[in-house]
């Protein structure tokens, strides 16, 4: 039996080819990320503590590391299902695409490095400006992702996604990066306030009216 192909429908199958790759990797790189974090986490020895009161404050400065773990968790947490929102959108991708998602992946792989310092030296401004610099490169090649998928002359976006929607994802991309150079400002002011602008970054999220519908998660029955 001798299969035909037309041209059109080969470059379709390689374009789902390409796409399907790229969700994996994107995937694939947010769960690193996440275990980076999680394999960077250090348990001190405590065994020389015996007084209560060493003990308390021993813990009081463990709390404080783990909530720079818990913010950039979340953080990452929070790129990675608004990348699953934008990305059910995205009917077919090209090169320039891939390249876009590709930056946005390596700025989200920094995000562990980075957090890893302040754990170190959280009292450190340096370092907590770099974070912020990093979270909007993030945001700044998430943006250019979707704003080159929606252009009409090469739309990547699916035909049912409106122009409408197109901007709200748009403006939602813009909110990290603004909370981060936020963060940046107020921690010259005091550097406990960065961490406090970022309880921004879940909350916003969260507050949205609806999640946008994930139809990476679609099911579709048999008949």
């Amino acid at each position: 039996l001798k299969i035909i192909m037309k041209n059109d429908s080969l470059d379709n199958y390689e374009s789902q080819e390409w796409r399907l790759r790229l969700r994996f990797l994107a995937d694939i790189t947010f769960a690193t990320a996440m275990t980076i974090m999680i394999l960077n986490i250090e348990i001190p020895d405590f065994g020389h503590i015996t007084d209560t009161k060493e003990l308390a404050v021993f813990l009081g400065k463990q709390l404080s590391n783990m909530w720079a773990f818990f913010i950039a968790f979340i953080v990452i947490a929070v790129y990675w299902m608004k990348h699953l929102e934008h990305y059910s959108s995205i009917l077919i991708v090209n090169q320039t695409f891939i390249w876009l998602q590709i930056l946005f992946l390596a700025s989200i792989m920094l995000i562990p490095f980075w957090n890893t310092y302040i754990s170190h030296f959280p009292d450190n401004i340096a370092i907590k400006i770099f974070l912020s610099a990093n979270m909007v490169l993030v945001g700044l090649f998430s943006f250019l992702s979707v704003n080159y998928a929606a252009n009409k002359k090469h739309r990547l976006i699916r035909s049912d996604v409106d122009e409408k929607k197109i901007s709200e994802s748009k403006k939602q991309i813009l909110t990290e990066p603004i909370i981060a150079i936020i963060a940046a400002g107020l921690a010259f002011i005091n550097v406990d306030l960065w961490d406090l602008a970022f309880i921004l970054v879940p909350i916003l999220f969260m507050a949205r009216k609806k999640l946008t519908t994930i139809k990476y998660f679609k099911i579709i029955k048999s008949k």
